[in-house]
């Protein structure tokens, strides 16, 4: 059976806040996309489900799920604040921004498994005249979801 996305807010059955449509729209609008719109539709679709996955996992939601006995996902919430816009989230709502961000996260992660373990080989010294690089503990960290994305 394929994966299909299911966006309606508050639904029992929902896995996605984005829907492939919207997706693509947000695409439209950013330099560099040949990983999203190269991929075909299944693999978009796993996109925006990881994505959707990753960022509940990921993100301390500011207020709490419309009904947390029924719907789905951590979306749509009660007591929540837009910072683009100002004022509070209707409860029925999902924000657009956070479509975007969904959107945004599931073509990176077409673009690399960000939830891989990631290497401790890191730089351990590099020095060029005065300028000198060295990694404590194994090099930099590459975060699961970028700080653009949060």
């Amino acid at each position: 059976m394929a994966l299909t996305i299911n966006a309606t807010p508050g639904a029992a059955d929902a896995n996605s806040y984005c829907t492939i449509a919207e997706a693509d729209a947000y695409h439209e609008t950013r330099l560099h996309v040949a990983d999203w719109t190269g991929a075909n539709e299944t693999t978009r679709t796993a996109a925006l489900v990881w994505a959707r996955r990753l960022l509940d996992e990921q993100i301390e939601w500011d207020g709490y799920p419309t009904d947390p006995d029924t719907q789905a996902l951590q979306w749509p919430r009660e007591g929540s604040l837009s910072n683009s816009v100002g004022g509070a989230i209707a409860s029925d709502e999902i924000p657009q921004e956070l479509k975007d961000a969904q959107a945004e996260l599931a073509r990176l992660l077409i673009a690399s498994d960000r939830g891989a373990e990631l290497s401790t080989d890191g730089i351990s010294n590099l020095e060029v005249g005065p300028i000198k690089v060295a990694f404590g503990d194994g090099g930099p960290e590459r975060k699961v979801v970028p700080d653009a994305v949060a």
